[in-house]
């Protein structure tokens, strides 16, 4: 299922459970965003999340470094790197167990942005750490719920070295995961009225692998419950 290489293997294992799933917790809005409602004491909202029972935490470099008191030992942590290779042994010196980067653009990909990913996914090889690569297609300036978009982005990940694949949930979600011969994660939010649980839940039954959620978890009212909740559900053998 993930990729072979006893340093990937080690590593994704501290984020995939047994059942080849997980719950990660986005985190890493902050340095797109600056201030971001949710995410002002970033020290409570990873305790919060870690007390819920995430399976791991996506942030940026700056907060590993300033809450690894929080972090060590407690849950796993997929760094946020930048689309260009250089990045990943930083990763590796700040502890991560993860890398993830992040496009959001144009199906077909560019040649110029393919390049960038097989960069990385050769230096995640180089160092054996895992590579989630977080590809959200994009048409006229949106994010599209075009599920042929959506897995052919996906497979595109795949093909340039992803171990873990990161997109938009979208209607006929099997068409992703049966593309796809790695593990497919979505990213937060409840497209088309659904709830969360809803999305979360139908993830999972068309094989999908669990999801990065960000704003349906750090903005709800409460985020310890909401992590509980989703974590049940991602894990559920039924």
């Amino acid at each position: 299922m993930f990729s072979s290489g006893s340093g990937k293997t080690i590593r994704i294992k501290r984020i995939f459970k047994n059942d080849g799933r997980a719950l990660i917790s986005a985190l890493d809005h902050g340095g797109e965003d600056a201030l971001v409602n949710g995410l002002e004491r970033m020290d409570k909202i990873v305790s919060t999340v870690i007390k819920g029972g995430i399976d791991a935490i996506l942030i940026n470099e700056g907060i590993l470094v300033r809450y690894s008191d929080i972090i060590s030992g407690n849950v796993p942590v997929i760094l946020n790197i930048p689309l260009r290779t250089g990045f990943v042994k930083n990763a590796i010196s700040l502890g991560a167990d993860a890398i993830k980067t992040t496009y959001f653009g144009d199906v077909p990909i560019p040649i110029e942005i393919a390049e960038k990913m097989r960069g990385i996914a050769a230096e995640s090889i180089e160092y054996g750490i895992p590579y989630v690569n977080e590809f959200i297609p994009m048409e006229k300036g949106n994010i599209s719920n075009d599920p042929i978009l959506v897995t052919r982005a996906a497979r595109a990940a795949a093909e340039y070295g992803a171990d873990v694949v990161k997109t938009s949930y979208v209607r006929k979600f099997e068409m992703v995961t049966e593309a796809v011969p790695v593990p497919v994660i979505i990213a937060g939010g409840e497209p088309g009225g659904k709830s969360i649980d809803e999305v979360m839940k139908d993830v999972i039954n068309k094989g999908g692998a669990g999801g990065a959620i960000g704003r349906s978890i750090f903005q709800s009212s409460n985020p310890e419950q909401v992590v509980k909740r989703l974590v049940r559900i991602v894990h559920s053998s039924d």
